[in-house]
């Protein structure tokens, strides 16, 4: 497959294997695009991490977890760490990205076709700051909809208030639906002499 993504004066986004959503303006209610490790170390030691590695392998084929904690560099590097043992174990990791303003991939096209993997990840950074309607676009997309594709979707947040509404919303995909907390992630800085 070929796809040609061009734009007259402006910016051009294409996928293969996926949904484009967009606004009225032309401009995406999401970005997609294959997920690239963080220039930071991706070591959390402090989260429980074999839950979602559990998560990951087991239950239905489509399953979606909420996972909320206080700011920090917690749910980041937990999030880091679960898309790049996805990858070494052969999964397709994928990062889902907030419309206007996202930082965009580079012009072109992503190809997030999950051709051959054992499975689909996608992470869903800020997922509390969301429009609800947004959400449900995004749990729409032809991305999470393979037969026989295990597809796990990790929303990241800073807290529960918004997970009934988007659980509710997640009925109509037969989705399994959970939600993991973490716990605060100990001060390490120096004590005040």
């Amino acid at each position: 497959m070929e796809q040609h993504v061009t734009a007259a004066g402006g910016f051009a986004y294409g996928v293969i294997g996926a949904s484009i959503h967009v606004f009225g303006d032309g401009m995406p209610l999401y970005v997609l695009e294959n997920w690239r490790p963080p220039p930071v170390n991706t070591h959390c030691a402090a989260a429980d991490f074999t839950g979602l590695r559990t998560w990951r392998d087991e239950g239905p084929r489509l399953a979606v977890r909420w996972l909320h904690g206080e700011d920090g560099p917690g749910r980041t590097r937990l999030a880091a760490r679960f898309a790049h043992e996805a990858l070494a174990d052969g999964w397709k990791a994928v990062t889902a990205v907030h419309g206007h303003g996202a930082a965009l991939p580079p012009p072109g096209s992503q190809d997030l076709r999950p051709d051959g993997a054992r499975g689909l990840a996608l992470l869903v950074d800020h997922a509390d700051r969301w429009p609800l309607t947004h959400l449900t676009w995004l749990f729409s997309n032809a991305l999470l909809h393979r037969p026989g594709l295990r597809t796990r979707v990790l929303l990241l947040a800073r807290g529960a208030d918004a997970w009934p509404a988007v659980r509710a919303a997640l009925a109509n995909h037969q989705a399994g639906t959970s939600t993991m907390a973490l716990a605060p992630l100990p001060d390490r800085r120096p004590p005040h002499t």
